[in-house]
């Protein structure tokens, strides 16, 4: 039984998403030039991810009877009977106003309204128009995009370029990256009944699509270096990695095969953390 909830709240994908949060409240702390606390700290990583594994547990509650009709789901806790759809629906709504009550009381309520609407729009907004909508992958990039605003408001008051580009980099990553996983499971998606890009559109649009996110990315990496938030060693790195990408996407963008897109998707998977990483180091070493 642990096991299917520990199935259900989906543990395996929480600490990338967790290390742009935890990247965001270290660069505000540094901004804001005052200590890190470390029990504030633990208290926003505990939260924030009882609060996304609650989102994912409410995602597979909404999405249970077109998992039952996609291999790669099939055999989830609720598809599979292991847990109840009334359970798993009430596992996730306790633990996430449980996460949005932790923050409200140990943090400030602007973490906690930057934590419910990146929950909110994930699963009362993207979830149903993934069978109703092209636009689900847009809307679906949304909560992504919220992840570092959680970070920087555990500590600060304002806004911050710095924040602004790190969620508009994580919006634009989304976008190829579920692109590409339509892509490679595209006869579950439509025995699901899904409405993606890729089964409305054509497979045509969406590999030129997650061409198009990519390139976008080339004039952003510049934006930290052109506005002093990172130097050298960032810039070097991020021309780098950038590059590779691109390499990548051109590739799924010719050859139209699974091996290619698995390639890409693995890469992409890659490309975050790195950019992030070297701009930690671009400060430590500066």
């Amino acid at each position: 039984m642990i096991r299917a909830y520990v199935e259900l709240f989906r543990l395996k994908p929480i600490p990338l998403i967790i290390s742009m949060v935890v990247f965001a409240h270290i660069y505000a702390v540094n901004e804001l030039g005052i200590g890190i606390d470390y029990g504030l700290l633990f208290i926003l990583v505990l939260s924030t991810s009882l609060a996304n594994g609650a989102t994912f547990a409410l995602n597979q509650y909404y999405e249970h009877q077109a998992d039952r009709q996609m291999d790669r789901t099939k055999s989830r806790p609720i598809p599979s009977g292991r847990i109840s759809p009334r359970a798993a629906f009430l596992a996730g709504m306790y633990a996430f106003f449980l996460a949005l009550l932790i923050q409200f009381i140990f943090i400030n309520p602007a973490t906690m309204l930057a934590t419910f609407l990146c929950g909110g729009f994930y699963v009362w907004t993207y979830t149903p128009l993934k069978s109703r909508s092209t636009m689900s992958t847009l809307v679906g990039s949304l909560p992504g995009a919220i992840l570092p605003f959680i970070g920087w408001y555990s500590v600060a008051s304002d806004t911050n370029l710095m924040i602004i580009w790190m969620s508009l980099m994580i919006y634009l990553w989304q976008i190829p990256h579920t692109l590409v996983i339509c892509f490679r499971y595209k006869d579950q998606y439509l025995a699901a009944g899904g409405k993606q890009l890729p089964f409305v559109a054509g497979e045509a649009a969406s590999r030129r699509q997650s061409l198009w996110y990519t390139l976008v990315n080339v004039p952003l990496i510049f934006v930290p270096f052109m506005f002093k938030i990172s130097g050298g060693i960032y810039l070097s790195i991020a021309v780098v990695v950038t590059t590779l990408a691109i390499m990548f996407a051109i590739r799924f963008y010719k050859t139209q095969k699974v091996q290619t897109a698995t390639q890409f998707f693995r890469f992409m998977l890659l490309y975050l953390p790195i950019l992030f990483i070297s701009m930690a180091s671009d400060s430590f070493f500066a």
